[in-house]
């Protein structure tokens, strides 16, 4: 037997011609009854694949009614419409690189945004590279990852990606530094040790602008990259390492009692020596007398200032200490006192003797012919350097001595030199005819004839008549 709830269940075409036929009845008083409530009047939708989508929705999204899930990304169409609100039929609704499934039960990401975390970096990329994509910056760096990725190259997965000491955040945003460069400046040192350690730019490889970079005052000269001028003695450090050669650590490098700075900007003096022209006195003696520092011999007489002062005691800023001609350098070579204008006391000056006279400043008798230098220059005008000054073979101190002329060789002009005739004739060398016999001792000599005999033969004639006679 057919019930009413059967037929209440038929097809819809079907239900509908039993409820016709009902009415009927009830019309015309035949049947009298009250229809539950409880039971449908409609049929239920059909959904084919238990998705939670009906056939019909199915069919107006473009689904596949049959595939609870349509798009194969791990969501079924009826979770993907009612519960996410993403398109059940495209995998990967945002099209960050990852299935919607994905994005919900593995990476509780947000299937319809891209970017989850809003870090410039997909959910998808971010799943690759090994970020996370609900943190912004993941590595906790203070650049988010898409900034690391796309602008700084750096690595959103390690907070120094340098390695320098330096978060890569606060290289990017605070020291404005390289994060990808663990010395920027290039300076020997790393960003972190400038940064941390030192108080130096990390983008300026010389900080303090002395010259030197920071590396180099730390490692090589240990001095302060944040002071231009470590020992305050008014030389940049730079200057005193790579011009001067002075310790920038020591005010006074070679320790002769003058800062750096005042031997080079002030006296132009070496800041490395504490004597700088080696002459052998200090720097400041010579600063504080009257000697030039940077010249050796500042009087030009061919002698050191040290060796004047300390050594023969002459005054090294007068070339001529005695004020004798010769200078103090040439006194000294040829053995002269340069306290002394006339050192072998022979009353010429020693620059006299030496320039005018060619004679010797420490032998009063330079020719040794027992005529002082000075007798023969001023009393008697014979050469002092000849004992013989006009080479008659008699010296100059017996000439003077005797009746001769030191200058004449002949001095009674018999035509025999005076020498000749005091040793080898013994004439009389200032009587022309020592005989008296009319004849010059000189004839005579050529004759073969006695200049000292009236008469050499002996035959009662004077020779001067035999020679006229030719006997």
């Amino acid at each position: 037997m057919v019930t009413i709830v059967d037929q209440l269940r038929d097809s819809l075409p079907q239900r509908a011609a039993f409820l016709g036929r009902l009415a009927a009845l009830v019309a015309i008083g035949l049947l009298s009854f009250t229809l539950i409530a409880a039971l449908p009047l409609q049929e239920s939708p059909v959904d084919s694949d238990g998705d939670g989508l009906s056939d019909e929705a199915e069919s107006a999204r473009g689904t596949d009614p049959n595939n609870r899930d349509t798009d194969g990304d791990g969501l079924s169409d009826g979770a993907e419409v009612n519960d996410y609100h993403t398109n059940p039929v495209r995998a990967d609704t945002d099209g960050d690189g990852l299935g919607d499934g994905d994005e919900v039960s593995t990476h509780r990401t947000d299937p319809l945004d891209s970017d989850t975390d809003n870090d410039g970096l997909s959910d998808g990329a971010e799943v690759n590279l090994g970020t996370n994509p609900l943190e912004p910056d993941s590595d906790g760096d203070g650049l988010s990852d898409g900034n690391e990725v796309n602008k700084h190259r750096s690595n959103p997965l390690r907070e120094d990606s340098d390695g320098d000491g330096l978060s890569d955040g606060n290289e990017v945003n605070k020291h404005g530094s390289n994060p990808l460069r663990e010395d920027t400046d290039g300076d020997g040192l790393s960003d972190g040790n400038e940064v941390n350690r030192h108080g130096t730019d990390p983008t300026n490889r010389d900080t303090d602008g002395d010259g030197l970079s920071d590396g180099e005052e730390i490692k090589q000269y240990r001095t302060d990259p944040l002071d231009s001028d470590s020992d305050d003695d008014g030389l940049s450090d730079g200057r005193e390492a790579k011009t001067h050669g002075s310790d920038p650590r020591k005010s006074d490098t070679d320790g002769d009692g003058l800062s750096d700075a005042a031997e080079v900007n002030q006296h132009g003096t070496s800041p490395i020596r504490g004597d700088t022209d080696r002459d052998g006195l200090s720097d400041p003696d010579e600063l504080r007398g009257v000697t030039n520092a940077t010249d050796p011999d500042t009087d030009r007489d061919g002698l050191n200032d040290g060796d004047e002062v300390n050594r023969y005691g002459t005054d090294p800023v007068r070339p001529d200490t005695d004020r004798d001609g010769l200078k103090d350098g040439d006194e000294i070579s040829k053995g002269s006192d340069p306290h002394k204008q006339d050192t072998d006391g022979d009353g010429l000056l020693d620059g006299a003797e030496v320039k005018t006279w060619k004679t010797n400043p420490i032998l009063k008798d330079t020719d040794n012919d027992a005529l002082s230098d000075y007798a023969e220059v001023i009393n008697y005008k014979t050469d002092p350097r000849k004992a013989d000054t006009d080479g008659d073979k008699l010296s100059d101190r017996d000439e003077v001595n005797g009746p001769t002329d030191p200058l004449l060789p002949d001095t009674d002009k018999d035509g025999l030199k005076d020498g000749d005739e005091v040793h080898i004739h013994g004439t009389d060398p200032v009587n022309f005819d020592s005989d008296g016999d009319g004849l010059s001792d000189g004839q005579e000599i050529a004759a073969g004839a006695n200049p000292t005999s009236g008469d050499t033969d002996g035959d009662g004639l004077h020779d001067e008549g035999e020679l006229v006679m030719g006997t």
